[in-house]
């Protein structure tokens, strides 16, 4: 899992990151057993202590959620890092999420979304405001 998410932030690093001059959004995922919450929760707080919100690197958009269902727990959050900073922002975040690899079935995914405004400027267009 850690290759993979390595292999994301290069890809990030490498090909989103000369495109990127503005404001962007990190959604994070994770997906776990119900079995597991404990350990995630126990895991969770010790990423908070050790990594704990940078405001030098980011603005928390949304903090996060938490559903169950028959699958299990889902949890996202929403972060925005701060410009320039992007690079910094996901070597971070990568760091803390390596946190969770040795729980067994616990999933993640980190995913880079574009504002409507950046997104509508790559296709040469405004977005309304």
């Amino acid at each position: 899992m850690l290759s993979c998410l390595r292999t994301d932030i290069q890809f990030y690093q490498n090909k989103i990151l000369k495109d990127v001059k503005e404001m962007v959004y990190i959604i994070v995922t994770n997906k776990f057993p119900a079995t597991k919450a404990k350990e995630v929760g126990k895991t969770y707080l010790e990423q908070f202590k050790k990594y704990p919100p940078d405001k030098s690197l980011e603005t928390q958009v949304f903090r996060g959620a938490i559903k169950s269902d028959e699958d299990g727990i889902t949890t996202i959050g929403i972060t925005e890092p701060k410009e320039g900073k992007m690079k910094e922002f996901l070597r971070r975040l990568a760091d803390g999420m390596a946190m969770y690899h040795d729980i067994k079935g616990f999933k993640y995914k980190i995913e880079v979304w574009y504002n409507v405004f950046e997104a509508m400027e790559v296709l040469g267009m405004k977005a309304p405001e």
